[in-house]
């Protein structure tokens, strides 16, 4: 099977869509450029067990006691006789440790920074599966948030772990120098002048893989090379930052930084920022069902939140006090568009899960896209001066829209891209109908497929392991007594 394009991502002048592994560039003009594909082969490589502990002759346990089995049987590990099933034995130990076979490296999710200058992309190959991503305004450092509503600070570019100090005392009674203008700051900031503090010495092993020769013991030593990154990186983020101007450019400090998280438990929260992101403010409530997608408003206007997810109506908030604003009703539009029955001949429409809520400028104001999973439209609503959400049209689409971007023009109306799972194919396809271009007109919408999109190659998945991936929102949602 060939996949469609489920993921798009405009990063300045470049616009990147991903189709399962595969990560696709274009042009402004949505011409092609090239391909990133996943390294699956290096994957392999590293999952190989290193080669001093291939080539020592050193064991862990006793040599396995030879016994007489039967034909038609093979010794097992353990000495005891395992039947075999087409010459490989029967029961295998090590196929636990293999991935699943729904686990492949999907891409999950793609972020830019608000430079233009970073492609952020989360894959599913990976324990603990972020399930939202986040860069802060400085683009420094990424926000990335579980299914375990867990939240961890990470740094964009990591850099070497700090040396450790062979001063302590002189470090900690002299004041640090002024650091130097970041890259897109005001130079005219004032900077830190907290004083440094003591770096503590890092545990460093004494060990190598070169005096390693046991697999337990190359375990161990991988563990403390991956306990002394975290610390590394712990305290790395931990350090004081310079004060940042104003958004207008009039210097003093910043107001604090918040970070809004929300989860199937119906609540938002309003957390400050690093490194005081267990802090909780407030708490935006009014949700009955679960909240998958948060949209917090452009155009000056970063106060109001839109939110949406399981509930029938789009909610929009003044997140800095926790007061609900207004509502937007959204069944009530899906139910125009699917008639008076569901999918799978369902006797109606009772409840929806939004998968995509997008604002950008539109018409000289602020335009709001939601995506409704496996409904075919977009649904535009429009953000009002007194922040309330109104519908304004349903635009339909040749398939379910799986993403959505604007690739933005001066002087013009935004031009949205679109990624759809194709409709009429019960096997999804690469057909330039999975990525589509939509534009304005006076007599309404014009579709127009992207063309010469790059061939991808087959994959070995079926239909309903391909809807679980691109289908997930809906599993949100918590049984009743009922269901």
């Amino acid at each position: 099977m060939v996949l469609p394009y489920h993921l798009i991502k405009v990063c300045g002048s470049t616009v990147f869509a991903a189709q399962g592994s595969d990560i696709h560039s274009f042009n402004s003009a949505l011409e092609y450029v090239s391909t990133w594909k996943y390294p699956a082969q290096q994957v392999d490589e590293s999952n190989s067990p290193p080669a001093e502990a291939q080539e020592s002759p050193a064991q862990e346990e006793p040599p396995i006691k030879r016994r007489k089995v039967e034909p038609g049987q093979e010794q097992s590990p353990k000495g005891r006789r395992a039947k075999s099933t087409n010459g490989q034995p029967k029961n295998n130990k090590g196929a636990k440790h293999q991935g699943p076979g729904n686990e492949r490296p999907f891409v999950q999710g793609l972020y830019a920074t608000t430079d233009g200058r970073h492609l952020v992309a989360v894959t599913g190959a990976m324990p603990k599966r972020p399930c939202s991503l986040a860069l802060t305004r400085d683009n420094l450092t990424i926000l990335s948030a579980d299914k375990f509503g867990d939240v961890y600070a990470l740094p964009l570019l990591p850099s070497p772990i700090p040396p450790t100090t062979t001063s302590a005392t002189a470090s900690a009674t002299t004041p640090s120098a002024p650091s130097p203008p970041a890259s897109g700051l005001d130079e005219s900031r004032s900077a830190s002048t907290t004083p440094s503090t003591a770096t503590p010495n890092l545990f460093k092993p004494q060990a190598t893989a070169l005096t390693v020769h046991t697999k337990r013991n190359l375990r161990a030593l991988e563990h403390q090379k991956i306990s002394l990154s975290r610390r590394a990186l712990e305290e790395q983020l931990s350090r004081p930052h310079t004060t940042v101007p104003n958004d207008d450019g009039q210097g003093g400090e910043r107001a604090r930084e918040y970070i809004l998280t929300a989860d199937r438990d119906e609540h938002i929260r309003v957390s400050r920022g690093m490194p005081q992101a267990h802090v909780i403010e407030r708490f935006c409530l009014g949700h009955e069902d679960f909240v998958s997608r948060l949209c917090v408003a452009p155009g000056g206007r970063a106060g109001v939140l839109i939110s949406g997810g399981g509930d029938d109506d789009l909610f929009v908030w003044d997140w800095a006090e926790g007061r609900l604003l207004g509502r937007a009703g959204v069944l009530e539009h899906v139910k125009g568009v699917v008639g008076g029955g569901g999918e799978g001949g369902e006797a109606g429409v009772s409840k929806v899960a939004v998968t995509r809520v997008f604002a950008c400028g539109w018409e000289g104001g602020v335009g709001v896209f939601v995506v409704v999973e496996r409904v075919p439209a977009l649904f535009r609503y429009e953000l009002l001066e007194d922040n309330t959400l109104q519908h304004r049209e349903t635009i339909s689409t040749p398939g379910n829209p799986l993403d959505i971007e604007a690739l933005e023009a001066p002087g013009a109306t935004p031009r949205l891209l679109v990624a759809v799972y194709p409709n009429g194919s019960a096997e999804g396809s690469s057909s330039p109908s999975s990525f589509i271009a939509l534009d304005k007109e006076e007599t309404g919408w014009r579709q127009t497929d992207v063309e010469n999109l790059p061939a991808g190659g087959d994959i070995d998945i079926s239909d309903t392991e391909l809807q679980k991936l691109l289908y997930s929102t809906e599993t949100l949602r918590k049984l009743s007594d009922f269901d």
